[in-house]
């Protein structure tokens, strides 16, 4: 009997966790739509990106220079991704409450908040070079280069933090930019040459197809091995993103050609130098400050030189 009332407590609880399970393996998100090629770069593989597959922590996205995803999180939040489009994603469900994060590189994106994650923060923080947003009700299309940013809120609110500084406000029809090394500036200047440049698709409203995929289990096929080259901006990016891929690459630097420009490029990213030279940080033996033993030296014949110089200057005639 007590072995059976055990059997019944272990499926009753691996029940009640199925679901958050399930929710907890969904925190970043599932590509519910997609055109043309995707690649993603989960541990030291590069993949090919499917609809239904889910995203996991510490993914990074690349999307073809014609390209488009639909990336649907649980909270029901949204995000798009356009041509030509480098991301990554991450998430850690803590005891008190999740953390997401989207870290875009370079290319377009398009982010539809949630009200449940907005309230409780739980919800998406967008990061880029040059700005951060926490989890909000908005939404908001932006544009990402290695030198500026842009950024149109299309409708609520939002508010952006630059570096340290205290928070910028936007509601719907603000337009913001912002260059490295200069404060952002909201609605100076047109903003049509942003309009005229953004994907055709951020302007249709798509479907929701979260629900679809649900209860599917699709895996990413692989692809080719991928080179230093493609992954250059992220060795090269701010080093709170690089340092974590340097074990996660590791085994990379092993291949000639991506060691050699990892060597060639070390100046950028120094975190890889203890594993590409690993015999400059071996310990070396301990240097003994220690005393040879006095040994005592032991009578004994003097040298000829010594023993005639001594008879010489003993002699009559030396006095």
């Amino acid at each position: 009997m007590e072995v059976v009332a055990m059997l019944r407590r272990l499926v009753l609880a691996a029940v009640m966790l199925a679901p958050w399970c399930a929710w907890a393996a969904d925190l970043n998100g599932t590509i519910t739509i997609l055109e043309s090629d995707a690649f993603i770069y989960r541990g030291a593989s590069r993949l090919h990106a499917q609809e239904g597959v889910r995203l996991e922590s510490g993914d990074i996205v690349e999307t073809a220079a014609s390209g488009f995803m639909q990336l649907e999180l649980p909270d029901l939040s949204v995000v798009q991704f356009g041509p030509a489009t480098r991301a990554m994603i991450n998430a850690s469900a803590g005891r008190q409450k999740p953390e997401r994060w989207l870290f875009v590189m370079n290319g377009w994106c398009k982010v539809t908040g949630s009200k449940g994650g907005a309230a409780d923060g739980s919800g998406l923080e967008l990061r880029t070079r040059l700005f951060t947003m926490r989890p909000n009700t908005g939404v908001v299309v932006f544009a990402e280069t290695p030198t500026d940013t842009t950024l149109f809120v299309e409708r609520g609110e939002a508010k952006l933090t630059e570096d340290q500084a205290s928070g910028v406000p936007l509601k719907s029809g603000d337009y913001y930019r912002r260059k490295a090394g200069a404060r952002g500036v909201v609605n100076a200047g047109s903003n049509e040459a942003f309009v005229a440049a953004m994907p055709r698709v951020f302007r249709d409203s798509l479907p929701l197809r979260l629900d679809q995929y649900r209860n599917q289990v699709v895996q990413p096929k692989a692809a080719s091995d991928f080179t230093y080259a493609d992954v250059e901006p992220w060795l090269k990016a701010e080093p709170w993103l690089r340092r974590p891929l340097v074990q996660r690459w590791r085994a990379k630097a092993r291949n000639p050609a991506f060691r050699a420009a990892l060597v060639a490029g070390l100046a950028s990213h120094p975190e890889w130098d203890p594993i590409l030279f690993p015999e400059k940080y071996k310990k070396k033996p301990p240097v003994s400050s220690a005393r040879p033993p006095w040994v005592p030296s032991t009578p004994g014949p003097l040298p000829v030189p010594v023993r005639a110089a001594r008879e010489a200057a003993s002699s009559p005639s030396a006095q």
